[in-house]
């Protein structure tokens, strides 16, 4: 097997196949919905914060497709606080209104997420959750949705069925192999995506620009880690600063400092 330098699912990747070809985008969003979107539009992927001590947030690709907000996240690697952050992203999405605009108003918001680890316990690639009534199932609005992904549960190429499945093996692809499967196909927007990342491959700026972000995002993960383990260690106060004074120098942000150290943020913010 051929391994592939740039693989679709890192996010830089991932990014730059679908913001740069809205086409494909279109076609991804049509078959993770289950309709045909008709008109697509990029958004500013930065949600700002009312305050200043609000969490700033940067989305993956924000877009709007049909008078509706969605929000594409791909994720690689396993963070425990991943479908809490889905939730925190969507509530930031969620269109507030003017003065005197009708509820009626508000847009669909819709967040995709794309993740290549196990979410949930079940042989289900694709869970979709909406505002229910717990017992009874009752729809309580479908104004928000957050759909999951997972890219280890699909069905292999041979054996997939639907559109989706077939984007999903190719954002899943890591080999030259894979990939080369996915020409036979008969979508023409995963042909030309197949086009993209073959070309990618051969691009020697990109390809270090991706293996900067996936050693980044090692690092990252490796870094929560010991933090996690450390910080949960009967110890010296002096450690928990160390710990939290490393994750300050990686940028991480102070609630994830918060969590894995035990530090409040005024003993955060004394480090800075």
């Amino acid at each position: 097997m051929t391994e592939l330098r740039v693989k679709p699912k890192i996010d830089v990747a991932f990014k730059k196949i679908f913001s740069e070809n809205l086409d494909l985008l279109k076609s991804l969003v049509s078959a993770a919905l289950g309709f045909e979107a008709k008109d697509v539009t990029l958004c500013p992927n930065e949600i700002l914060p009312n305050e200043v001590e609000h969490k700033f947030c940067r989305l993956d690709l924000r877009i709007k497709v049909d008078e509706q907000e969605i929000d594409i996240e791909i994720q690689c690697y396993k963070r425990d606080d991943f479908q809490a952050r889905a939730e925190y992203y969507s509530s930031l999405m969620f269109t507030r209104l003017h003065k005197g605009e009708n509820y009626a108003k508000i847009p669909k918001t819709v967040l995709i997420n794309i993740v290549d680890y196990p979410v949930f316990e079940c042989q289900n690639y694709h869970s979709v959750f909406m505002n229910m009534e717990i017992c009874r199932h009752e729809l309580l609005s479908d104004k928000k949705v957050i759909h999951f992904f997972e890219l280890g549960k699909i069905p292999s190429l041979e054996n997939s069925k639907s559109n989706i499945e077939l984007w999903l093996n190719l954002i899943s692809a890591d080999s030259e192999e894979k990939i080369a499967a996915l020409e036979s196909v008969s979508v023409s927007e995963i042909k030309k995506a197949v086009d993209e990342v073959r070309r990618l491959n051969r691009d020697p700026n990109f390809i270090r620009t991706t293996e900067a972000r996936e050693n980044a995002l090692r690092e990252e993960l490796s870094a929560l880690s010991a933090a996690h383990d450390a910080g949960h260690k009967e110890g010296r106060q002096e450690e928990k600063f160390d710990i939290a004074g490393n994750m300050l120098n990686e940028n991480m942000p102070f609630d994830i400092i918060e969590k894995l150290t035990g530090l409040s943020v005024k003993e955060i913010e004394s480090l800075i």
